[in-house]
């Protein structure tokens, strides 16, 4: 039975795609693929091999462009990975011009992301009905990153990052350890998991561990340094570059792992923290999937801790912000572009009547301005429409307004002056409203 996989990895350069395109075609045909699958699978890998040529290395030097194809049960995976800039397009591009859409509609399933230390990496499964192969992992591995993503998104640093180690050990490794980096830049350890009979006494050992990156020849600190996976034979040499005294070393010496390797969670850019996995030597050296998984691995989390750091920062400058506004003697409200107030002050609930801001939220603005008779310095009447913000929201100048406002309900009389900003950055269009009450001045 022929091979169940092939691999290229070639220069960048425009015969690269030739050499692969009949490569991938052929290794198709030998096993039994159709007229179809090969005219698609051709056209697909040829695209996707001629973005990487074309569009990843610009403005620098060639790199190189791997292919794998991957041949299982009625089914191919090809994989092209560059370590170019990324598929970035270029006006004056000579490859097809059939573009990603034309990829997705080609293949069962497609993906393409940016793996740590950068390049690109396109994935792409083909229905191929005949082909023989050995079953792959892809449907259990494709279940784990998506548990991977839930189980990190919203615990920064919390108990998610426990639960992640206890998913990939023992399935993926035998030790598994998660360091997250400080302010300082320095990682911290946050979560660390062992397996075997002293597995709960030698996890805890493991999570209280102090990450050691001072060594420049310990694959953490080659890791932070140029964001790339390192995989080291942990000998007794190795394991005093990683460990802080003799105690520790024997203690790691005492698990059994025989490799070790850490993987850099990096994303948009921002350096995140190391993910560390051990394996004893009855799971042999790891073998080139095995590490390209847990890239992948190292990826999706990567790319979930810093949707959820992104957003905890949100959250604390909105309190912050808010904290500020609700400190201010003028009422401050917000409205989006069909005039519903999103936000306000306390003291713009106090200023309409409202008992909290909550009320003031659910109660429609044209209610809010009716428990009041508006009028302009002059005595002429305020219409509804003339208030400050609905005239920006249409489109109109919006002066500073003046107005004498009564609450009909209680007959009392206030001198306001409503001050309006438009707010547009490419998405929803706000108006913030500043209203000074200047009763006691007039």
């Amino acid at each position: 039975m022929p091979e169940s996989h092939a691999e290229w990895e070639l220069p960048a350069e425009p015969t690269a795609v030739g050499t692969i395109r009949n490569g991938v075609r052929e290794f198709a045909r030998e096993r039994g693929g159709t007229d179809a699958l090969l005219i698609d699978l051709a056209l697909a890998v040829t695209e996707a091999v001629t973005n990487s040529v074309v569009h990843a290395f610009i403005d620098r030097e060639p790199g190189t462009v791997r292919t794998r194809i991957q041949a299982a049960p009625n089914e191919l995976v090809v994989v092209v990975t560059d370590d170019g800039r990324g598929m970035q397009p270029r006006a004056d591009s000579p490859g097809l011009g059939l573009g990603l859409p034309t990829i997705a509609s080609l293949t069962t399933a497609m993906d393409m992301h940016a793996p740590p230390g950068g390049g690109t990496v396109v994935t792409m499964t083909f229905d191929a009905p005949g082909v023989k192969g050995p079953p792959r992992r892809a449907a259990r591995e494709a279940e784990l990153l998506d548990e991977v993503g839930r189980i990190v998104e919203g615990t920064w640093p919390g108990e998610g990052l426990e639960r992640l180690v206890d998913l990939l050990v023992p399935e993926l490794a035998d030790a598994c350890a998660l360091d997250v980096l400080d302010a300082a830049g320095d990682p911290q350890r946050f979560a660390g998991r062992i397996d075997g009979p002293d597995g709960a006494a030698q996890s805890a050992w493991l999570v209280s561990l102090k990450p050691r990156t001072d060594n420049p020849r310990s694959a953490a600190r080659q890791a932070m340094d140029d964001g790339g996976l390192h995989v080291v034979e942990l000998t007794r040499e190795h394991i005093a570059r990683i460990t802080n005294s003799a105690e520790d070393a024997d203690n790691m010496a005492a698990t059994g792992m025989h490799w070790w390797i850490v993987v850099p969670l990096a994303a948009d850019g921002r350096r995140l923290g190391l993910l560390h996995f051990g394996l004893r030597p009855g799971r042999g050296e790891p073998p080139a999937p095995l590490l390209n998984f847990l890239r992948a691995v190292g990826d999706r989390a990567s790319r979930a801790l810093v949707t959820t750091q992104l957003i905890s920062d949100l959250r604390r400058t909105r309190h912050r912000f808010e904290s500020i506004l609700e400190a201010m003697a003028e009422a401050v409200t917000v409205q989006d572009a069909s005039g519903r107030m999103v936000y306000a002050n306390t003291t713009a609930a106090r200023l309409v009547g409202c008992t909290t801001v909550d009320e003031l939220l659910s109660t429609p603005a044209a209610v809010l301005a009716g428990r009041f008779d508006m009028f302009h310095a002059d005595g002429r009447v305020v219409e509804f429409a003339d208030l400050p913000a609905l005239r920006l929201l249409a489109g109109h100048d919006a002066p500073p307004l003046l107005t004498r406002s009564v609450h009909r309900a209680s007959g009392r009389e206030l001198w306001l002056l409503t001050k309006a900003t438009l707010l547009d950055d490419g998405g929803e269009l706000l108006a913030v409203n500043i209203i000074e009450d200047v009763t006691s001045s007039r």
